[in-house]
Order: C-alpha cells, then structure tokens, then sequence
C-alpha cells in the first residue's frame, strides 16, 4: 500500500497523510476536507511510514500532522553509521562492538573499532 501527503494552502503547516488515490481523499471525514484547499506532496510506501503515523493511517484511514514542512519526518531514518557510506562494520568484531576473549567465556570492547561496532573505510 502506497501513502501521498497533501498540504493545505491556508495553513503552509497543516499536512493529511492518506493512501494514495482518489477514493482515500474522497473517504476523509467532512471536518477534515475543508481545512484545505489541498496540494499534492510526498508519495512513498506506507511500510516506510515511522510507526505513529502507520498505526493512526491503519486505524483511522487518514492522519493530520501540524509541523512546518522542514521539520516534516514522514519516514524512519536509518541510524548515522548507515547513513554515512564512509563507515564500514569493523572486521574485527564484526559490527557488534564486542570480541571475544578467554576462548569465548568472556567478551570485551572491540580495541579496534572502540566498541562503535564500525570504522572509518580507507577505500572510500
């Protein structure tokens, strides 16, 4: 299932989230349609959605968001280390941050990585 966002052009920071297509902006409640008129924004996929904004659009059909556009964060972002593509997982630990020590019966902080889990890639 596929999402779209509309703004409305009376309030620049009132935004409705619903599925995507005409039969979903036609279903929205009468309160809701003259908040608007509506402009067309951001589609994506609604397994994408950061999970309020999932759980309110499978229970309600529809979500209302006031935020100015720059603040808007439909999506879950990944974490930093993934979002960098210098950083690498670290070979030594493997990405965990942990080594093992005593033959497995302990563990302890990566010394090469620093117990981050990745390191910075020479390659790139």
């Amino acid at each position: 299932m596929r999402y779209k966002v509309w703004r409305s052009n009376k309030d620049k920071s009132l935004h409705l989230l619903c599925g995507e297509g005409p039969a979903a902006f036609n279903a929205l409640p009468t309160a809701i349609r003259p908040l608007g008129p509506w402009t067309g924004g951001a589609e994506g996929d609604v397994n994408q959605l950061r999970l309020a904004y999932r759980v309110q659009l499978a229970e309600q059909g529809f979500v209302v968001i006031y935020a100015h556009v720059a603040q808007l964060q439909l999506e879950a972002s990944a974490s930093a280390h993934a979002l960098h593509p210098a950083n690498t997982d670290c070979p030594q630990c493997n990405g965990t941050g942990r080594v093992p020590m005593h033959h497995g019966l302990r563990d302890k902080e990566c010394p090469r990585c620093g117990g981050r889990g990745w390191v910075k890639s020479l390659g790139r």
